[in-house]
């Protein structure tokens, strides 16, 4: 017997008996399969069996001689596939009714795959799944564990409760935050997420009564508007200012999640904190202006608009 991977707790020499039994065991259940195949081709010989008259004789004897018709009906379909010239005496009847419908059968029958479970060169369910692309009962790969893993996590909620498992191992979390393709898929998520928020948010707004809008506007000019200045009464270049400001903040507060620093260059690092600088000059600027009536900028940052405008 070639050498197995002998599970824990176990001798060599007692699991190689174990193996032998068992393999006996199927050797025999095989041909107890094929005698039952070959037995309904036999009953059926000679007779009409088209308009499903094969199924009602298969079904009818099935309950008759104590046997599931359906199985009876697919130990049927599998001893036609294979004449019994083709068949392998030492290969399970399982392999063969996996193989039942690849073309080349014949012919792939003949040699053994290696397989990497059990390290050894000979025929299992398993590396006759994968000649006929079809789903692995026991993964021995990645490729194959997740494939495995899509087809048991086939709906959303599901697949979303398994992420949210792993997450709380810390190992998963550590690779997934040095995987710049996955840090791109969870901002994307977050970005999505948001938007969906954003729009939710309009469109219920949108379907509020225009007496319910009035009332909440009434309440934010009296607590956004500071000693008492209603946005009725204000300049309209105050108007434009603090409007200035509203949308420089939303924005900030959307794209800022969005940045991941460990990405970026340290040109494009630069670039930002550039405009950084360049937006605290601004606020100085307009702070000045509104403290103490002075418009004009000081010279550095008026050197700064003036190479910008010389771009």
């Amino acid at each position: 017997m070639t050498t197995l991977t002998v599970p824990d707790g176990y001798t060599k020499t007692a699991w190689e008996k174990i193996v032998r039994r068992g393999r006996k065991l199927m050797k025999e259940k095989s041909g107890i399969q094929w005698a039952l195949g070959d037995y309904v081709i036999e009953s059926l010989d000679g007779h009409i069996r088209g308009h499903g008259e094969a199924a009602q004789v298969i079904k009818i004897l099935g309950h008759q001689i104590g046997a599931n018709p359906e199985t009876l009906r697919t130990y049927y379909d599998v001893a036609r596939q294979w004449p019994k010239a083709k068949r392998r005496k030492d290969v399970s009847f399982s392999v063969h009714a996996t193989l039942a419908y690849v073309p080349s059968r014949y012919i792939l029958i003949r040699k053994d795959p290696y397989d990497p479970f059990t390290k050894e060169h000979r025929w299992t369910v398993n590396e006759a799944q994968k000649v006929a692309n079809r789903a692995v009962g026991t993964p021995t790969n990645q490729a194959e564990r997740l494939a495995h893993t899509r087809r048991l996590l086939h709906t959303d909620e599901d697949a979303a409760k398994a992420v949210t498992e792993m997450l709380g191992r810390p190992d998963v979390r550590a690779r997934l935050a040095s995987d710049q393709h996955a840090r791109h898929l969870m901002r994307q998520a977050q970005y999505e997420h948001w938007r969906e928020v954003d729009e939710a948010a309009e469109a219920e707004a949108e379907l509020a009564s225009a007496d319910e809008a009035a009332e909440v506007e009434e309440e934010f000019e009296e607590e956004a508007a500071p000693l008492g200045v209603r946005y009725s009464e204000a300049p309209m270049e105050i108007l434009r200012l603090i409007g200035a400001f509203a949308s420089f903040s939303v924005s900030l507060q959307r794209i800022i999640p969005e940045v991941h620093s460990q990405d970026y260059t340290e040109e494009t690092k630069q670039a930002v904190l550039d405009n950084v600088h360049k937006t605290r000059m601004l606020l100085d600027w307009c702070e000045t202006a509104i403290t103490t009536g002075r418009t004009d900028p000081d010279k550095a940052l008026a050197r700064l608009m003036e190479d910008e405008e010389g771009e």
